[in-house]
């Protein structure tokens, strides 16, 4: 039988911040998740003022913003044209400290909360799920799984479910996941190419594709 105050299911970067704002509140914190590594693709790249303002006060601001790169603009291009260009710059001037929107990889981001957290003395276990667990009055007793399938139980004050829109905890607790579907097909991909980036501007094609 294991104890914490906190167990936060899923190591994404919802997870791994609070597991680092717990630990800097001195809360005792187990993490873990189903995956052997982090993340290897950039998937989510924006990093908003707000989040900056936050991680401000756990010192990863200026190692977040050094690392990353400021969106200039975003330009919207249908076919051959050009369709829209916005500035987004300094879009905050004035407001905030950090004015601007972000472009830092989710891979990257991933990499560095762990960093820090391991600093604080606290590992992130995997790959390991939450199979399972029981809400009682005063604490949660939950079952953890490994890829072998042996099973352990840990005791936790708190249970939290970090743990994506599959979340074992969201549907043990048949809270819903509103939003819906595109009808679109999108894609994302990491690639090494060559040619000028004016300004840090992101551009979007917007297109038919065929098989």
């Amino acid at each position: 039988m294991e104890d914490t105050d906190v167990l936060i299911a899923g190591a994404g970067p919802t997870g791994l911040v609070l597991a680092l704002w717990l630990v800097r509140q001195g809360v005792r914190v187990r993490i873990v998740d189903q995956l052997p590594i982090p993340g290897t693709t950039s998937r989510a790249i924006g990093v908003v003022p707000r989040t900056l303002e936050l991680y401000r006060q756990l010192g990863l601001a200026d190692t977040i913003v050094e690392r990353g790169l400021i969106l200039g603009a975003i330009n919207l291009w249908v076919g051959a044209e050009r369709v829209l260009h916005a500035r987004l710059g300094e879009m905050g001037e004035g407001i905030s400290p950090y004015p601007f929107l972000l472009m830092f990889p989710q891979d990257e981001h991933e990499r560095l909360l762990i960093e820090r957290l391991e600093a604080e003395g606290v590992r992130v276990e995997r790959p390991t799920a939450l199979a399972s667990f029981e809400a009682r009055s005063d604490e949660v007793i939950a079952q953890l799984r490994d890829t072998s399938g042996h099973t352990q139980e840990c005791r936790a004050a708190f249970l939290a479910g970090c743990d994506g829109a599959r979340s074992t905890v969201r549907h043990a607790l048949q809270i819903e996941f509103a939003g819906g579907t595109y009808s679109h097909l999108f894609y994302v991909a990491d690639v090494d190419a060559g040619g000028p980036l004016a300004n840090g501007e992101l551009h979007i094609a917007l297109g038919s594709c065929t098989k």
